[in-house]
């Protein structure tokens, strides 16, 4: 049973989408109290602030003024946000270029503006950014002269090798002018360590990645992998940005990413009545997706188990399982930027102090 709240974000997608109509919004608002700072924070978990300020602004005498307001606020605020992030990644991207560094925008406005058609629409945070994995130094190196923070520099400087074996980007950020940080991540992959699924931007887009635009295909292999391969459909923004992209097909995908491709299609059919007639998914792997978007923290993070859970359900054979177990026992053994950070040692024996570490912060948390 969905408590009010979550309806009437979930209406405002539907509405969105035209897979509901405004009326229907309407009458659930007048026959049912809605506590609308809930509201309010529930779309900011799901990063649909625009998205819902939209639509509810169309029903502007059934929802409060000062909840209104506030919508209108932040959308102004990150409106203006976005704005700077892309006239910064201009700029990023022309001074790399001018170093013979090819690199290539992707997400964040991009793809606000292929989707929908305006920055200010689709919520994002960092500035994403494909390069070739040979240029981290030389990214690092103009990154520090702009005056930005690399995150886990003793990491990347100490075993460089290590980190680019399995950290897919490097990352930097600097505060701006309107009190809030532009973060950069400069990705050299588009899978991370954890996954079975372990691609290149070449395999997915062809070997001319960095020089051309790219079409909704292109972006749909690579959300397919982002939002779901990595992050499992976290919130509702990543299953909206599925619907949209699935509107501009029909896409090929590869056999390894239809299984992710089946999860978002069924989410979006139970929860914003997008139908695809797609087969039915793994059923206790959709229940855990649709039950932490509906009722839990959207925006936190799966835990570790979840996260293999989630994975071992989708495994096509015993020989994914076990690649997928050998995986995860494998990063709970090794040393991490956390390790790394906090104790000079050669690095062997950071596989002695991260047991140490992992129990102290159990400790902490009791």
């Amino acid at each position: 049973m969905l408590n009010n709240e979550v309806t009437v974000v979930l209406l405002c997608c539907r509405v969105y989408l035209q897979t509901s109509a405004i009326s229907e919004l309407k009458t659930f608002i007048s026959q049912h109290p809605v506590q609308w700072q809930q509201v309010y924070q529930l779309s900011t978990k799901h990063r649909v602030r625009p998205l819902v300020f939209q639509v509810l602004s169309k029903l502007s005498a059934d929802v409060p003024a000062e909840i209104l307001q506030q919508f209108r606020a932040y959308c102004r605020e990150f409106l203006l946000f976005a704005v700077d992030r892309h006239q910064e990644a201009a700029r990023i991207i022309s001074l790399l270029q001018q170093q013979g560094i090819q690199a290539r925008h992707y997400k964040g406005t991009d793809y606000a503006l292929l989707l929908y058609r305006d920055i200010g629409m689709r919520e994002f945070i960092d500035i994403d950014i494909m390069i070739d994995s040979s240029q981290t130094n030389r990214v690092t190196a103009l990154m520090l002269a702009e005056g930005y923070e690399m995150y886990h520099e003793k990491y990347f400087r100490k075993y460089p090798a290590h980190f680019q074996r399995h950290i897919k980007e490097v990352a930097f950020g600097k505060a701006c002018q309107r009190g809030r940080r532009f973060t950069f991540e400069f990705h050299y992959r588009p899978t991370h360590g954890l996954m079975d699924l372990q691609y290149s931007f070449a395999d997915l887009l062809g070997p001319d990645y960095l020089q051309r635009a790219y079409t909704a295909e292109d972006y749909y292999k690579l959300m397919v992998i982002n939002n779901g391969a990595s992050d499992f459909f976290p919130h509702l923004r990543s299953l909206m940005d599925m619907i949209l992209l699935y509107r501009q097909g029909p896409f090929s995908l590869s056999l390894e990413l239809q299984p992710y491709e089946l999860l978002w299609r069924q989410l979006a059919a139970g929860l914003l009545g997008f139908q695809t007639n797609a087969a039915p998914a793994n059923d206790n792997t959709y229940q855990l997706l649709a039950r932490r978007l509906r009722h839990a923290q959207p925006g936190q993070s799966y835990t570790l188990l979840q996260q293999a859970r989630v994975r071992l359900s989708l495994a096509a054979d015993i020989s994914a399982k076990w690649r997928i177990t050998h995986r995860y026992l494998t990063y709970l053994l090794r040393p991490n930027a956390n390790d790394i950070n906090a104790l000079e040692l050669p690095y062997f024996l950071y596989y002695f102090t991260k047991p140490v570490r992992l129990a102290s912060n159990l400790l902490k948390q009791k």
